[in-house]
């Protein structure tokens, strides 16, 4: 149903903060920086090595939920948008935006949310922005977004992922009581990460997820500029190192040295 995994959204009410950390302190590049057609939403996309963030500011009402908000996926190009959107609605998914021309004027796009909340975009449209090879002076790769589930919205995650959105089941890990599975297409994946009686988070949008070359020497590179992190340590279920860090609209970001 879907040729990639295209990209994270995160809403900011804070655009010069998210391009300096996503810009300027960790080395990406804009691929795309565009105005709404209704001129109500700053649309800026940044790739850090192989994955893309795709920033969206503006004035938002009291009660938004900021940071980390969606993942997107190019559908194949077999399909209509309209078609694929009705087929995740036979499947059970709520749809939250019918197809609509997408807000940066390119293509078309539509909105639905699975069992856990989560917030899922689709996209028809020939044109791909995003530049082979990248190279980033920090980060080696972009690892995955992880979404967290709970008892109750881990099957039916794991049934869209796998099976509608046709995305294949990689590696997984047992981390304590909690189980992780990856879910990887082409070089993008999704961790689906299954926190069994734990209460279901206000985001299942839990982590953006990079491999970099030195945590240490990223870790002292944000922390100098300002960034809110966790001093590097190492992972305890494998043979890397790790730290988090905080961008300005809450989101968490990981990064894992192996």
């Amino acid at each position: 149903m879907i040729r990639e995994i295209n990209h994270v959204g995160i809403r900011t009410a804070d655009m010069a903060g998210a391009l300096r950390l996503y810009r300027d302190l960790l080395g990406g590049r804009i691929i795309r920086d565009v105005w709404s057609v209704d001129g109500a939403r700053h649309i800026v996309y940044v790739q850090l090595a192989n994955g893309v963030v795709e920033l969206i500011g503006g004035d938002w009402p009291p009660g938004t939920l900021l940071g980390l908000h969606h993942i997107a996926f190019m559908i194949g190009r077999d399909l209509d948008l309209q078609a694929a959107t009705e087929r995740v609605r036979a499947a059970g998914y709520a749809i939250t935006i019918e197809p609509m021309p997408a807000l940066s004027g390119v293509g078309h796009i539509a909105f639905f949310e699975d069992a856990a909340g989560c917030t899922y975009e689709l996209i028809q449209r020939e044109e791909n922005i995003r530049i082979p090879d990248l190279q980033n002076e920090f980060i080696s790769k972009f690892d995955h977004i992880s979404i967290r589930v709970d008892n109750e919205s881990a099957e039916n995650t794991r049934h869209l992922v796998q099976d509608i959105l046709g995305i294949h089941p990689g590696r997984n890990l047992q981390i304590g009581e909690n189980f992780w599975q990856s879910y990887t297409m082409g070089g993008d994946s999704i961790g689906l990460f299954d926190s069994k009686d734990r209460p279901r988070p206000a985001n299942p949008l839990a982590l953006l997820v990079f491999d970099v070359k030195n945590c240490q020497r990223l870790f002292e590179h944000l922390t100098k500029n300002g960034i809110e992190a966790t001093e590097p340590r190492p992972a305890g279920i494998g043979d890397f190192n790790l730290f988090f860090a905080t961008g300005p609209d809450g989101e968490r970001l990981e990064f894992i040295e192996r």
